[in-house]
C-alpha cells in the first residue's frame, strides 16, 4: 500500500495527519504532494516528518508546492534528508514486487496567478517547457516500470477540482496537463492544492486521480498496488 497526502501547511492541518498514523503503519511508500510547509518555512518539514516517523519508517518521496518557495528549496531539502524531493524528475521504486515509477513535479497552470505574473519572469514559458518535459519523463517512466504514478502539486483540471470556484480552475491546474495524462500511460495521478474539493477521486481515461490535500480529504489517502492494477481508497 502507498500512502499519500499534501497541504499540511506546517502545523495548520497536522491534526489530520496525526489522526491517520494508524494508516501509515502499513504503508510501503509515502508520497507528499506539496505544501508540506507554510510560507517557505523549512522547520515545518521537521515538524511533519517527526509526526510521520512516529508510525512510518519507510521511504518518503515529495514534490514542491507553491508554499515551498524556489529560493528555499535547498533549505527545505536539508531539513530532513530522508525525504527524496522530485523536481521535474522521476525515480523507480519497488512496491509489492512491482517496479513503480514516480514522476514528480510542482505542476503547471494554464493561467499563472497575478503574483506569479509579477514576480516570476517568463512564467508562461516555464510552464510550457515543464509540460513538454513531463511528457518526456512519462515516456521514459512507462518504458522502465510496471506502473506509473504522476505526483503533482497543482491539479489536472477535471472532477477533483469540483467544489473550487470554476472561475479560478485555470489558476489551480491545467487542462493541458489533463490532455497529456490522457495521451500517456499513467496509472495514477496524485495531486494536492485543492483545499475545497468535494470530489477527491476521479478517473481520467485509464488514470485514477486523487486529490490528497488534507483540508479536503481530512485523512491520509491509501493506494493499493496489485498485479492486476492500481486500486485506491481513502
Amino acid at each position: 500500500m502507498i500512502a499519500a497526502l499534501s497541504d499540511v501547511h506546517g502545523p495548520r492541518y497536522i491534526g489530520y495527519l496525526r489522526a491517520s498514523l494508524e494508516t501509515l503503519k502499513s504503508a510501503k511508500l509515502l508520497l507528499l504532494a506539496g505544501d508540506i510547509v507554510d510560507k517557505g518555512e523549512p522547520e515545518h518539514v521537521k515538524l511533519v516528518m517527526k509526526t510521520v516517523r512516529e508510525a512510518y519508517a519507510g521511504a518518503v518521496i515529495a514534490v514542491f508546492g507553491n508554499e515551498e518557495y524556489d529560493e528555499r528549496k535547498e533549505q527545505i531539502k536539508g531539513a530532513d534528508e530522508s525525504v527524496l524531493w522530485l523536481d521535474d524528475e522521476y525515480t523507480t521504486v519497488e512496491v509489492d514486487g512491482l517496479d513503480v515509477a514516480i514522476v514528480g513535479t510542482r505542476g503547471v497552470l494554464d493561467k499563472p496567478t497575478r503574483w506569479q505574473e509579477r514576480h516570476i519572469p517568463g512564467i508562461r514559458e516555464l510552464y510550457s517547457k515543464r509540460l513538454e518535459k513531463l511528457g518526456e519523463l512519462l515516456n521514459r517512466a512507462a518504458e522502465s516500470s510496471d506502473r506509473v504514478i504522476l505526483v503533482t502539486h497543482y491539479a489536472p483540471i477535471g472532477p477533483t477540482l469540483e467544489g473550487e470556484d470554476p472561475k479560478i480552475w485555470s489558476q489551480m491546474g491545467s487542462r493541458l496537463l489533463t490532455q497529456l495524462i490522457l495521451r500517456k500511460r499513467v496509472d495514477v495521478v496524485v495531486h494536492g492544492h485543492a483545499h475545497n474539493s468535494l470530489r477527491v477521486r476521479a478517473q481520467l481515461g485509464a488514470a485514477k486521480v486523487y486529490n490528497v490535500a488534507l483540508p479536503a480529504v481530512r485523512a491520509v489517502t491509501q493506494v493499493v498496488i496489485t498485479k492486476a492494477g492500481l486500486d485506491a481508497f481513502l
